[in-house]
């Protein structure tokens, strides 16, 4: 086995140096390594085997992939065994330690040449992976020092910077000039960090370029394991259960609103052709599975003792070959043992419990007024039902509406109501919430941020004098469902929302248990119980009194 391996220390934090070298999709496009075609092979005993081919000068190399080892932010290193070409087995890898201030950072590179012949080919190959990553590094410490616009020069476009409060026009310049995987299917809270801006508004912005034509909106899912991406769709009635499946991890699941649909955009065509220009550097790297702190393929019948220097808290271990999932305290910075029993390899990760918080899911998107306002079209498929695992509910209610119907007539109070609508939408806008639906002169609108909710509702009580406004709001799960034609929530949630509403005397909020917490400070509120229509037993409510300024 041939080996090259070299420390350098550079002046910066292990954690910044590890975020740039553990996007091994972008690392490897600026190593200019040639695009992979990758492909999948279900195992009988879970997940999938991974191959890939690529082309260097005239000769197409067709590998086999282990799955990438890695431990954050301390290293990582992938295995691949050639079927043809100069080696029979290639491994690179790195290691960083901190050292006071810097990071002292071991790159190291391991090629088993196929006879004599090939050994002086075999030494250039792990000497030029090892030079690759240290160059890259020291462009990584320049960005990070802030002299250098980006940390990838050799694929990155330049151009002059919109000011940031011109979202529109950053985007644009962005869709025009970034390379060709940034604009096809990207992220937008992906960008709006990147931009670091505001998630939300940049969420907003490429749902109004949607509008003008410079963008399309697609749809994906996401596997609840891995937590990749499958092919993306242009339309939610698209989603059909049979997509449902990740051929990674070789598991089918059941997709839920909120954590495994997301939002993603595209330049459209009109604008630029970009999906020629796509290809695939790496599908396996650690920047791809972010929630997943280690991940590490034991051999079989064997037991590997694996250091690890992780935050102190509670963590998942999960295995695609093992059906038990299971739950880790860490509460000192002790090695992990992990043991094979199996007559196969068998690979464990271990994970953090929060989901992807880089993925604006189907849940944000379609609570916003923004989308109902212009993308009402998009449905489920007939049947179709999705679970929102949270979503804030809050209902209107106009107080003494039939007896203004009843003493200023029909038209002028209509025009009353279609004004008080108006106010509502404006309020929701505001507050990253939308009206589902209207039912006669009662509102019925969606969150997906509990916060947003209860200060949207303060906001209502606040403005709509000399209107008396009944409010009632509950957060809890959901199934988004097609209904007329238009997206709509169901379930116990929703009905307990409605009879909360019916609590309130006009003038007040009355709210669950579970959103108290949101309630600033300065307001008041009375704590009561009420059996409601639907429920076992009381349930404890809070009257907000009184709310108008």
């Amino acid at each position: 086995m041939i080996r090259t391996e070299k420390t350098v220390r550079f002046p910066v934090t292990r954690d910044a140096l590890w975020e740039l070298l553990s996007d091994t999709e972008r690392l490897n496009r600026e190593l200019k390594l040639p695009p992979v075609a990758f492909s999948f092979t279900p195992r009988p005993e879970g997940g999938s085997a991974l191959r890939g081919k690529a082309r260097f000068g005239p000769l197409t190399i067709r590998y086999a992939e282990e799955p990438y080892h890695w431990v954050r932010p301390s290293r990582w290193w992938v295995q691949r065994f050639p079927d043809n070409g100069p080696v029979s087995v290639y491994r690179v890898g790195v290691n960083l330690e901190t050292d006071g201030d810097g990071t002292n950072l071991t790159a190291w590179s391991e090629a088993e040449p196929r006879g004599v012949a090939e050994k002086l080919l075999a030494k250039r190959i792990t000497e030029s992976s090892v030079g690759g990553l240290l160059r890259a590094c020291e462009g990584f410490v320049g960005y990070l020092a802030g002299k250098a616009p980006t940390p990838y020069p050799h694929h990155s476009s330049t151009y002059q910077t919109p000011p940031n409060d011109d979202l529109a026009a950053r985007l644009r310049a962005f869709l025009l000039t970034a390379p060709p995987e940034d604009v096809v299917d990207f992220r937008p809270f992906g960008l709006a960090d990147r931009w670091q801006t505001d998630r939300i508004e940049v969420l907003k912005a490429c749902l109004r370029a949607v509008r003008g034509g410079d963008l399309e909106l697609h749809w994906r899912l996401l596997c609840p394991a891995c937590r990749g991406t499958g092919p993306s769709v242009e339309t939610l009635d698209a989603l059909t259960p049979d997509k449902a499946h990740c051929a990674s991890c070789n598991i089918a699941f059941g997709p839920t609103f909120d954590q495994d649909v997301e939002v993603c955009f595209a330049v459209a065509p009109s604008l630029r052709k970009a999906e020629d220009g796509v290809a695939t550097f790496c599908i396996g790297g650690p920047h791809r599975m972010r929630h997943v702190v280690m991940q590490w393929q034991v051999p079989p019948e064997t037991k590997e003792t694996i250091p690890m220097d992780l935050p102190l808290g509670t963590y998942r271990l999960r295995s695609p070959q093992l059906s038990e999932v299971r739950e880790l305290v860490l509460t000192d910075s002790v090695p992990l043992v992990l043991e094979n029993p199996k007559p196969y390899p068998v690979l464990f990760r271990l994970e953090t419990l929060a989901w992807r918080e880089d993925a604006a899911t189907a849940a944000q998107v379609t609570a916003l007024s923004e989308f109902r306002k212009h993308f009402g079209s998009e449905v489920l498929a007939p049947g179709q039902e999705l679970v929102v695992r949270q979503v804030t509910i809050l209902f209107t209610d106009l107080k003494g509406s039939t007896q203004m119907y009843a003493t200023h007539g029909d038209a002028p109070s209509y025009a009353t109501v279609r004004a008080h609508f108006e106010q509502l939408t404006q309020i929701l806008e505001k507050h990253d919430g939308a009206i589902v639906k209207t039912i006669g002169d009662s509102v019925m609108a969606a969150f997906h941020d509990p916060q947003k909710a209860v200060h949207a509702a303060l906001a209502i009580q606040n403005a709509c004098d000399p209107l008396i406004v009944k409010l009632g709001l509950h957060t809890g799960p959901a199934l988004a469902v097609t209904a007329n034609g238009q997206l709509d929530y169901f379930g116990q949630t929703v009905n307990l929302a409605s009879r909360i509403q019916g609590q309130s005397h006009g003038g007040d909020i009355v709210l669950s248990n579970d959103l108290l917490a949101y309630v600033p400070d300065a307001i008041p509120r009375q704590s009561f119980t009420a059996q409601l229509k639907g429920t076992d037993t009381p349930l404890t409510l809070w009257r907000l009194v009184p709310v108008i300024k």
